[in-house]
């Protein structure tokens, strides 16, 4: 099934006044990704994660993200979005993956590139896996966070995010990363 409806916002206005910032004043857009957008959302996932190569330990798992890797999940219920600003021809400044986990919505690999950042894109990103986990009825939202990176702690922690539980990645003696959920209050219509 091809899913082929947007999610409409208004970007905030740019928050700098860098020439080398790319144009943030047209609409963003969120649609759910198709495994036609596999390619797309890895080299966002990679060029987001790139700046990390080298700075954590270990390294980031998502620089091994492939078209391959993520196409059966953005072709299974699990799935992923995108994010768009409309112009000619429309331009993918953002993705996110996602799979149930439990009775909650887990998602990660949250990219954004450097100049996007600081526009709205990952807040946009956010609300639609919120949005997609109150239509699957999930009781929250989960996410994992390095330990290492306290700006996304805090950018998750102001989407209404708290820490559940400090976790270390195999081969580590020592907490590496958080996980941390959201509490969906929701009801039936």
């Amino acid at each position: 099934m091809r899913i082929t409806s947007w999610s409409r916002m208004r970007a905030r206005p740019a928050m700098s006044t860098e020439a080398a910032v790319a144009d943030t004043s047209s609409t963003l857009v969120v649609r759910r990704a198709t495994e036609a957008d596999a390619a797309r959302v890895a080299a966002m996932i990679n060029t987001a994660f790139a700046e990390y190569h080298g700075k954590l330990a270990p390294p980031p798992s998502a620089l091994a993200e492939t078209a391959q890797s993520i196409a059966p999940q953005l072709a299974s219920p699990a799935g992923g979005a995108v994010a768009a600003r409309l112009g000619a021809p429309a331009v993918i400044v953002g993705a996110v993956l996602f799979r149930p986990e439990d009775h909650d919505l887990y998602f990660g690999r949250l990219s954004v590139p450097l100049d996007q950042r600081r526009h709205g894109v990952a807040g946009a990103l956010i609300r639609f896996v919120e949005d997609e986990a109150r239509r699957r009825e999930c009781a929250g939202i989960v996410l994992g966070v390095r330990l290492a990176l306290p700006e996304n702690q805090r950018l998750f922690a102001r989407h209404g995010f708290a820490e559940v539980s400090r976790h270390a990645h195999d081969g580590y003696a020592e907490p590496t990363w958080i996980k941390m959920r959201k509490h969906l209050h929701w009801q039936r219509p």
